[in-house]
């Protein structure tokens, strides 16, 4: 290590020191000559009521008002395939043949049954009135008139089983023939033609109605009382004309362009969800709903109301809950916690934590934070939620 000397000593402190006190007045004058910073500039909206419908959402399923499994009544084999699968049908249009010769056969047997049961029948008449002539005269005894009777009634009773066995023979060929029960769209066919189908065999095939449908969809106990029940919906008696609309949102996202109306609500809540079963009816007139399909169902209250409406970009979240910053009368930042209701376009509906002229930032929250001074501008129109 290298000492200075003594005497050079005074001079090189002498030289820091002077160093010292230039760069600390430097810093100085800079301090004083830098302008601080404005406050940043933010753009706001203002809190205003609107006229709004009020609506609750649930998740519903299309159903077909009338499907059936279409079943072969009688055993035999499968004669024809009237129509394609996936065909849409009319009423009575026939759909299936069923080998139809062993029953046209019945059929004639039972047809000359009944004849020769009609034949004997009045054979026995006639004996039944020849002895009651000679039983009133005193030439028979009356236990061989009652003989004669009972034969006579026999004979009366095998008419009408025979007539019961003719009935059963036209029914059982008519069966062979199955047709629609309802307009409709048939799905798949099971069998082929050839195969062996009957009543213990599985369905032939399915017919669904296509227009109008069913949309079937739960509310539990608790949106039931608190939206339902406001958007004037009587359960003892549902008049389709005046009960709320119906609309729907597919699976796609889009809205579906009708609308519809409750026609049923369940009496009783189910004990296993806790929730009530509703049904909603639309005309489905352009067959875009297939049953089985799950949508969004949107219940409309029948008349608007006013109520406060805050942009979607003012909304933040925390765990908390929702809250938007506001701008104070001192143009400050402050947090405030909101209850909001359904959405309405880019805006939700807010019933707490804000009021009618409040302004909240939409655009630029990243520079801000509670207690901050801004520089507000509204915003000239209102702003989508990126």
């Amino acid at each position: 290590m290298t000492f200075l000397p003594f005497a050079s000593f005074p001079r090189n402190f002498a030289l820091v020191a002077a160093t010292s006190a230039l760069l600390a007045a430097c810093s100085d004058d800079s301090q004083k000559a830098a302008p601080a910073a404005p406050p940043p500039s933010v753009t706001v909206a203002k809190i205003a009521s609107q006229d709004i419908r009020q609506s609750a959402r649930f998740v519903g399923q299309v159903a077909a008002i009338d499907q059936v499994d279409l079943m072969a009544r009688v055993k035999g084999f499968l004669e024809e395939k009237a129509v394609p699968d996936g065909s849409v049908v009319k009423k009575n249009d026939l759909l299936f043949t069923i080998e139809k010769a062993q029953y046209q056969a019945a059929l004639t047997k039972a047809k000359a049954d009944l004849a020769s049961a009609k034949a004997d029948a009045a054979l026995k008449a006639a004996d039944e009135k020849r002895d009651r002539d000679l039983r009133d005269k005193g030439h028979l005894s009356e236990a061989a008139y009652e003989a004669t009777l009972a034969q006579k009634q026999q004979a009366e009773a095998s008419v009408e089983a025979a007539q019961s066995s003719l009935q059963e023979a036209e029914l059982n060929l008519s069966y062979t023939d199955i047709s629609a029960p309802f307009d409709g769209q048939l799905g798949k066919t099971t069998y082929s033609v050839g195969e062996v189908v009957g009543p213990t065999t599985n369905s032939l095939a399915s017919l669904i109605s296509l227009a109008p449908v069913y949309v079937n969809f739960s509310v539990s106990e608790a949106q039931y009382l608190n939206a339902v029940k406001t958007h004037g919906i009587n359960p003892a008696d549902i008049q389709p004309d005046e009960s709320p609309d119906l609309k729907l949102v597919l699976p796609n996202g889009q809205d579906y362009n009708e609308k519809g109306k409750i026609v049923f609500i369940d009496n009783q809540v189910d004990t296993a969800t806790g929730t009530i079963s509703f049904r909603g009816q639309f005309d489905n007139k352009d067959i875009r709903l297939i049953s089985g399909t799950y949508v969004t169902v949107v219940l409309e209250a029948p008349k608007t109301e006013t109520a406060l409406v805050v942009p979607q970009a003012a909304i933040q979240r925390d765990q908390e809950g929702a809250f938007a910053l506001a701008i104070t009368s001192d143009k400050k930042v402050e947090q405030r916690y909101v209850t909001l209701g359904q959405q309405e376009g880019t805006d939700f509906v807010v019933s707490k934590g804000l009021k009618e002229g409040d302004e909240v930032i939409i655009e630029g929250l990243q520079k801000v934070r509670p207690g901050v001074v801004v520089n507000p501008v509204l915003a000239s129109k209102p702003a989508e939620k990126s």
